[in-house]
């Protein structure tokens, strides 16, 4: 099936639009961690390239593009690179080139399995993703009662199992089976979540219980129960015969660990204090690991950028709206703007609690209770309003559907940033603190400008498009080329890095060696 449409001409600006969104929001998730922080520079990357698209019937789904883009990268959260960071810093080339190519999997995996889900969100039929609203809600409210029970760190208590997240894949593959079972309607959603959760178990036997690898001992082996997720979504995508996401994930796997490898080696150059960095005392003391992120998120974000605006926006036919109504739009609102803030800024209150920066009571109350209380009048604003929202009486709400991508964007980026500033301010005295905040105040910045700066006008063309599951969605020869080449980056960043200094850097970890000489011994 074919058919002419429009076709678009942001792509240059849309993708820098990719690449600094998710640069602020990689800088975001490292201030935040874990899954719940990977949620932020998800959700940013999928309203960049929705609102750059052009693309009406992407503006309609902006919220769903933002939630997916979200559960998307906080998949990637549970993995673990501090350890490999230092590999990467040892003086022994085996041991660097080794952390090289365990960030570029890492990487790969994070927006590889991202990206994949993102492209659900644009490639299936209005009624088929309604159908995750459902399962998704019951597998939070499990996951939040598990949570504040201690029901999840008595089991891991219990259960180490070399400190991954068994219990989230468990429970997951529980819920799902428990929901099919009780709205045979929801099935196609629930076997989506089973399968990504048989995945995650697969991966983590065969790898880590059976093969008995381990990248970073002892930290988790979380990232092979990834792999077996990524491989486990491929071949859902590819029962499905969605062939547009697939390729979107393949894409996605290859800027992800060329964000994460080139990264690094920023990183690197500041903990050497190679060349100016050495001589200027301006360029010292700026904290390279929080740049090394900021290059992570830019790399990765231009990479998807340019999957779905250069490589998908012009080509794909519009997903099929066969539902109207559903509960899929207000369960992504609920996420994106309660749970997904509410998952990281709580630990606002806690690091303020540990610095001593508020007092421990006031009027005989503890402080985090009266934070609670702030939180929670603001919730109920928020729910106020996606519930008036949802009842088309918000005069609040602009009544275009990109105006209100433009908004949801605006408002994710900024409680971000200013949430991530107030983290940090006790500490804002030093100076890498300091100038690593004002950048993201900056890129934020430029982030909205581009953004303001968008007509909302779709533009009329005539390029043919084509439904996900035709056979042109298939790798060209420069990706499989761009596969040749990544042993040689990955090798060529282990023998630079190596060569920055005669010994290790600051913060090296030994993979193999005990004593490793230096490269020129």
């Amino acid at each position: 099936m074919e058919t002419r449409t429009r076709t678009y001409s942001l792509t240059p600006v849309g993708v820098l639009l990719s690449g600094l969104a998710m640069s602020v929001g990689w800088g975001f998730r490292g201030d935040y961690g874990h899954e719940a922080g990977a949620m932020v520079p998800g959700a940013l990357l999928a309203l960049s390239i929705c609102l750059a698209s052009g693309r009406d019937d992407w503006w309609r789904r902006a919220g769903l593009m933002a939630m997916f883009g979200a559960v998307g990268w906080a998949f990637g959260g549970q993995m673990s690179y501090g350890r490999i960071v230092g590999y990467t810093a040892s003086a022994s080339l085996p041991d660097v080139t080794y952390g090289y190519a365990c960030l570029f999997l890492i990487g790969g995996l994070w927006a590889g399995i991202g990206s994949g889900i993102l492209a659900l969100s644009i490639t299936e039929s209005r009624s088929y993703l309604e159908r995750f609203a459902g399962p998704l809600a019951a597998l939070w409210l499990v996951w939040l009662v598990m949570d504040l029970s201690g029901l999840t760190e008595r089991l891991v208590t219990m259960w180490y199992l070399h400190d991954t997240d068994w219990f989230a894949a468990s429970s997951a593959l529980l819920v799902a089976g428990v929901y099919a079972a009780l709205v045979p309607r929801n099935r196609p959603a629930c076997i989506l979540i089973a399968a990504l959760a048989s995945g995650w178990w697969a991966g983590y036997i065969i790898l880590t219980v059976l093969q008995g690898l381990h990248m970073t001992p002892p930290r988790s082996d979380n990232w092979s129960g990834c792999i077996g997720l990524f491989i486990a979504l491929l071949l859902y995508l590819i029962r499905r015969k969605n062939r547009a996401a697939v390729i979107a994930a393949r894409w996605g796997f290859l800027a992800g660990g060329l964000g994460f490898a080139v990264g690094d080696f920023l990183n690197m150059l500041g903990r050497a204090q190679w060349g100016p960095i050495g001589r200027f005392s301006a360029l010292q003391d700026l904290d390279y690991w929080k740049w090394m992120e900021q290059l992570f998120g830019m790399i990765m974000g231009i990479g998807a950028g340019l999957v779905f605006l250069r490589g998908m926006r012009r080509r794909l036919l519009p997903p099929v709206e066969d539902r109207s109504g559903g509960n899929l739009n207000t369960v992504a609102l609920l996420f994106l703007l309660l749970v997904m803030i509410w998952s990281n800024l709580h630990k606002n209150v806690r690091k303020w609690a540990e610095g001593n920066h508020i007092p421990e009571q006031l009027f005989g109350v503890p402080a985090s209770w009266w934070f609670l209380l702030v939180g929670l009048t603001v919730s109920a604003m928020v729910l106020v309003a996606i519930i008036r929202h949802r009842r088309q009486a918000l005069p609040l709400a602009p009544d275009s559907a990109f105006a209100r991508g433009q908004l949801l964007f605006l408002l994710i980026l900024w409680v971000a940033v200013a949430g991530a500033f107030m983290q940090a301010f006790p500490a804002m005295a030093r100076k890498g603190t300091f100038f690593v905040h004002l950048t993201f105040w900056m890129t934020a910045g430029f982030c909205s400008l581009i953004v303001l700066a968008f007509s909302g006008r779709a533009t009329p063309g005539t390029e043919t498009q084509i439904p996900a599951s035709d056979h042109s969605w298939s790798p060209a020869i420069r990706f499989w080329i761009s596969w040749l080449l990544v042993p040689v980056l990955i090798i060529m960043l282990g023998y630079l890095t190596a060569s920055l200094s005669e010994g290790p850097l600051p913060g090296s970890h030994l993979r193999f060696e005990k004593t490793p000489p230096s490269l020129g011994q």
